[in-house]
């Protein structure tokens, strides 16, 4: 009696194994899938430690590819678009590669122009700068990328455009000057937590 006992134990044993093993089995793709997810969420969990100076680094590195990838795009979105839609594409409208852009390193891209010196939505230190590109665009003076800090939470990196790309030729034609600007607005905050521990690590070198 007790010997079937236990083989009845053993047998019911086995039989919870193998559940446990087919149950697995049909979620380890779920997990799969949603292991990215939980990577990224742990890195952005990670106590670290950035200096000023690394964020003003990430900054200029994340500034120059987003807008390297946001031209590339318009470039492309112009393309495959009727001239009647110039008018939205210079609003970045429709250009969704700008959208997943933003998404991503948590910014906000804008396009601006020889007009957005007096423009009210922007800051003093920014319509300085704006007016510092108009004033290189009128002498033919070579013009560079620049990143404004605004207080302790905000940077704001600028980009001009050549004057001789389809966005200035189109967007600011009406301007003297045809000064394009890419501008991206970065939040302290979402650098920190969005950057990884390799890449600080790259910045103190």
């Amino acid at each position: 009696m007790n010997q079937k006992i236990a083989v009845n134990h053993k047998l019911f044993i086995g039989y919870v194994l193998s559940f446990g093993l087919f149950f697995v089995g049909c979620h380890s793709e779920q997990r799969l899938e949603g292991s990215k997810e939980a990577v990224d969420k742990i890195k952005s969990m990670q106590i670290k430690r950035v200096t000023p100076q690394q964020v003003v680094a990430i900054v200029d590195d994340w500034g120059a590819r987003i807008v390297k990838q946001a031209q590339a795009s318009w470039e492309s979105a112009q393309r495959q678009s009727p001239n009647a839609e110039l008018a939205k594409l210079c609003k970045l409208e429709g250009v969704k590669k700008i959208d997943s852009l933003e998404a991503l390193y948590g910014v906000q891209i804008m396009l601006l122009g020889q007009k957005d010196v007096k423009n009210p939505n922007l800051s003093s230190k920014e319509q300085e700068v704006i007016d510092a590109y108009v004033y290189n665009a009128e002498n033919k003076i070579s013009q560079i990328t620049n990143i404004q800090k605004l207080g302790d939470s905000v940077l704001i990196y600028t980009s001009p455009i050549p004057q001789d790309h389809m966005i200035c030729k189109e967007c600011f034609k009406d301007d003297a000057t045809h000064l394009g600007i890419w501008r991206i607005k970065f939040l302290k905050n979402e650098v920190v937590r969005k950057v990884d521990a390799k890449s600080l690590e790259k910045k103190k070198k």
